[in-house]
């Protein structure tokens, strides 16, 4: 059964959709995204929606026991299904049913004796049965805390909701996203380098540099990337900063990280100088353009290295992603705000304003299509 046929078909603000718990927003503006396209963020203090993308509405809202205030890390189950959400002070991973709202996963990381933060970083593999979770222990002793080495720990998804691992393996410190690779025999961790580990051992597979990139004359880069939105290309990119050393001073630049899950391959391109900050960045389905967020919207041109157009933003938004078909780019991640733009031209289509809603913070903005 296909989401939007398990969501419910709605009509345009029909009584019976309230009924149903489905909110229409009836100033919905012209449909342009794509068609299928459905939106899946997070909202304080617990509210998880599914939004349709083509008419601007909000086509169901669910109220997540056991959020504690904050919904983090939003990863889609393969069969875009389930939403995996970070929750509880990053102490708690929940398994949500998208049609029906019903908690089918949790997975409670802290004990009496062991609090356990998962600092933004988890992922699920291809086949949906497994889920890799970056954990960061610290043991509570009647007179000390005493901090642990971290790990990856392996959670069965049909565990129901006393999920405990099922084996973990060491970790490095200052992971901030894991991105499984398509094959599901492994998974990437980035942190101040990007590693690899064989999902079943838990091997170091690889280390590749970000902050020990060897690009010549840059100096070591910074970046913030705690949004793991690779669809609807399987490539993760990120904005990363640095400067280039010259003569007669040094040059703050602005490159995009690229990084495709299938092959590996793994690139830097400087775009800009740096002129404007940009929290996260999806590419376009022809992966020709790369669009960034925060105070502004930011198009990039992959194939030319060089900044297209930059438009200001009604206030800050930390999340970004792309419909389907590359026609409008959505944003999100702040305030209550999901906002519709053209890609083309980068011009603001519709703002649709979240029910319930206090703040998104630092959500993850998914897209999933329904077939």
């Amino acid at each position: 059964m296909s989401l939007v046929r398990s969501l419910g078909a709605r009509p345009a603000c029909v009584a019976i959709a309230l009924s149903l718990g489905l909110l229409c927003n009836a100033a919905a503006a012209r449909p342009l995204a794509a068609a299928g396209d459905l939106l899946v963020t997070g909202a304080k203090p617990d509210r998880l929606f599914v939004i349709d993308a083509a008419t601007r509405t909000v086509r169901a809202e669910h109220r997540v026991a056991g959020a504690n205030g904050q919904i983090f890390t939003i990863v889609i189950s393969p069969d875009q299904r389930i939403a995996y959400l970070l929750v509880d002070r990053m102490e708690r991973i929940l398994g949500i049913d998208l049609a029906s709202g019903r908690e089918v996963f949790r997975a409670d990381l802290s004990a009496s004796d062991e609090r356990v933060k998962d600092f933004f970083a988890l992922t699920v593999t291809p086949d949906g049965r497994e889920l890799v979770v970056y954990e960061l222990p610290t043991q509570l002793k009647p007179s000390e805390y005493i901090v642990e080495e971290p790990r990856f720990a392996v959670y069965r998804t049909d565990a129901g909701l006393a999920a405990k691992p099922v084996r973990s393996y060491p970790a490095p410190r200052r992971v901030h996203l894991m991105l499984m690779r398509p094959n599901g025999l492994s998974f990437y961790a980035v942190g101040f380098d990007l590693y690899e580990y064989d999902v079943k051992t838990g091997k170091l597979l690889g280390t590749r540099g970000i902050q020990k990139w060897a690009l010549a004359d840059h100096s070591q880069p910074d970046l913030l990337a705690f949004w793991p939105v690779t669809e609807p290309t399987g490539v993760f990119t990120s904005p990363v900063y640095s400067e280039i050393k010259k003569s007669d001073g040094n040059v703050p630049m602005t490159a995009l990280m690229s990084l495709n899950l299938k092959s590996g391959a793994l690139s830097y391109a400087d775009f800009e100088p740096l002129s404007a900050l940009i929290f996260s960045t999806v590419l376009s389905p022809d992966k020709k353009h790369a669009y960034g967020v925060y105070t502004t919207l930011t198009s990039i041109d992959v194939e030319g290295h060089r900044l297209e157009k930059r438009v200001p933003l009604d206030h800050t938004f930390y999340a970004v992603n792309v419909a389907s078909d590359g026609r409008e780019i959505y944003i999100g991640g702040a305030n209550c705000d999901v906002g519709f733009y053209d890609a083309s031209s980068l011009e603001k289509r519709a703002i649709l304003k979240l029910p319930g809603c206090s703040d998104q913070t630092l959500s993850t903005l998914r897209v999933i299509h329904d077939r």
